[in-house]
């Protein structure tokens, strides 16, 4: 046998050999890893730029399937989001999304655990703790939602690593308010909340079935101006969301609106999707030196949104 026919056949074997100990030793050098290569960031559109929010220091995030069921999940803590950031899920060929919560903190909130092959995306996720139906969330408490556009892991055709990047837009889901009234005779003897049926909330980021809670605030007097801050899960149209201004003592409402009809969304420059800090200024006027009040002035966001003159 000469030299040329020695090394084709050399060459022949050591090929079958590689081909046998892909196939027995380890299936991932013939058909290569395939999965998804997950990025976080915040974008709106009322922001040109890409994101990073600082709040957000957890991630809870999972994979699910083209019928919305959970494939694979993760909960991280001590988390920095930046352009670099991603986590990595291997998966076979398919259709997915990724969904992904940060701020879900147990102090605050009940949580339904997830679970691989149980848990779907339209099922329960959270509920807001309440005393009575009263809530009182911290002014540092933020909660961000996002989902992925639809990805399609393709087949293995060969020994090449496959990742689909899967982009998730984290969108903060939680408000502070701050609520001032100026003109009532005694400003201690009121007190404001706000009421709303937003405490239960979706793996899917969609609101679920849920009570009217009392979002209550913290308040303060300077001279005769009181001053109240409130933090308050998702805002939509659609649901119960009224602001009222009420006497301590004997009960009276001065004020009882709609949140977003009557004052938010009155202010052009405002989009839910976008804002999520709000001023709202009241200008009281006793109409008889009895405790009977009318508000002359409502302004949101330094834009005048109500204008009342009267003659005593």
């Amino acid at each position: 046998m000469n030299v040329r026919c020695q090394l084709f056949l050399w060459v022949t074997v050591i090929i079958f050999l590689l081909l046998s100990s892909c196939v027995k030793e380890d299936e991932d050098k013939c058909s290569g890893l395939r999965g998804v290569d997950i990025r976080f960031y915040s974008s709106t559109v009322c922001q040109a730029d890409t994101v990073y929010p600082q709040q957000i220091g957890d991630l809870l995030y999972g994979v699910f399937d083209e019928k919305e069921i959970l494939v694979s999940y993760e909960q991280l803590s001590n988390v920095e989001l930046s352009a670099g950031y991603s986590r990595h899920v291997t998966l076979t060929s398919g259709l997915y999304t990724v969904v992904a919560w940060s701020g879900i903190d147990p102090e605050y909130y009940t949580v339904s655990g997830w679970q691989i092959g149980v848990t779907w995306k339209s099922d329960f996720l959270l509920r807001v703790i309440r005393e009575g139906s009263g809530v009182t969330l911290p002014a540092d408490i933020s909660l961000f939602y996002g989902e992925s556009p639809a990805l399609y892991i393709p087949e293995s055709k060969g020994p090449e690593t496959y990742y689909a990047w899967a982009a998730v837009n984290m969108m903060e889901i939680t408000n502070r308010l701050t609520v001032s009234v100026e003109g009532l005779s005694d400003p201690e003897a009121f007190e404001v909340f706000i009421e709303v049926d937003n405490g239960s909330m979706n793996v899917n980021g969609s609101m679920a079935a849920d009570e009217v809670i009392e979002y209550q605030a913290t308040e303060s007097v300077t001279g005769s101006v009181l001053t109240a801050s409130v933090v308050l899960l998702k805002l939509e149209t659609g649901i119960t969301n009224t602001l009222v201004i009420r006497s301590r003592t004997t009960g009276t409402e001065v004020f009882r609106g709609n949140l977003l009809g009557t004052l938010l969304l009155k202010n052009p420059e405002v989009n839910l999707a976008c804002d999520h800090d709000f001023t709202i200024r009241f200008t009281a006027e006793d109409q008889c030196e009895c405790g009977t009040y009318i508000m002359t002035e409502i302004w949101v966001n330094n834009w005048l949104v109500h204008s009342y003159d009267f003659e005593m």
